[in-house]
Formats: structure tokens, C-alpha cells, sequence
């Protein structure tokens, strides 16, 4: 899970980079945690006003939600016992403990898998189309 995570956070940085041929990006944005990027390639995408960019927007919510996920389980505490059920005691308080499956982290890996596979490759048309005419503006001046 942690691994696909990665990758995802890298096809984030990725798309990242494509706004940033249209769009003057944030000093040291390139450290900030992913939440802050997912945040700022939506604010360009709403920039844009483009609805082809809108799979794109729903793939970042969906990428965001699944690295929230992520986080919640790498950062809680699983605990193991041979006569109880498996269990996480998340590490924010407005959170509650609860039983966990194996299948949970199995399954959120392959989802994040599947998204950081067809993210850009998905998009990648639609982020060049949308992009086109602000590419040529900043290259002229």
C-alpha cells in the first residue's frame, strides 16, 4: 500500500509539473506535502475552466481520498491478537476504533494502484489541450 502510494504521489508531482508549463507554481511547492498539490492543480483546473479537465478533478478528489485513507492506517496502531479480531486505533481522537480486515489494506493498494496507472495517461491529451493556449503566452513573454 505504502509503495503504490508512492507512486501515486509521484504521478501528482507529475501532473504538477504539466501546470506548471501554463501557470507560475508556488515557491518550493515541490516539498509540500501531496494534499497541497491535489489542492493546487484543482485550483488550475478550475482556472482553466475547462470541462474536458473534468475526469482529471475527479481523479485528484479521488486520489486525495485514498491517500487520506492511506494515512489513516499507516498512522493508527493495528493491533494483533490470536483470540481477538484485528484492530486500528487511529491516531486523531475524532476518529474511532474499529476492526480491520487484511482485505482493507490489500484493497486500498489495488485501488491506489489502479488510480496511479491511468491518472496522467488518462489525461495527458486533455491536459496539453486545455493548456495549449497558456503554454504559447508564457513562452512568448
Amino acid at each position: 500500500m505504502v509503495i503504490q502510494a508512492s507512486h501515486l504521489e509521484r504521478k501528482i508531482e507529475d501532473i504538477c509539473c504539466w501546470f506548471e508549463m501554463g501557470f507560475t507554481r508556488p515557491e518550493h511547492h515541490k516539498t509540500q506535502r501531496v494534499s497541497d498539490k491535489i489542492k493546487w492543480c484543482k485550483c488550475q483546473i478550475k482556472e482553466l475552466n475547462n470541462t474536458m479537465l473534468a475526469p482529471l478533478d475527479k481523479s485528484l478528489d479521488k486520489a486525495m481520498n485514498l491517500l487520506n485513507r492511506r494515512n489513516k492506517l499507516v498512522h493508527g496502531q493495528i493491533y494483533f491478537a490470536s483470540n481477538m479480531p484485528e484492530k486500528i486505533i487511529p491516531s486523531s481522537m475524532k476518529d474511532k476504533e474499529r476492526a480491520i480486515l487484511p482485505s482493507e489494506v490489500y484493497d486500498l493498494a489495488e485501488s491506489i494502484y489502479k488510480l496511479h496507472q491511468r491518472i496522467l495517461s488518462e489525461n495527458a491529451f486533455r491536459l496539453v489541450h486545455s493548456l495549449k493556449g497558456r503554454i504559447c503566452l508564457i513562452s512568448e513573454s
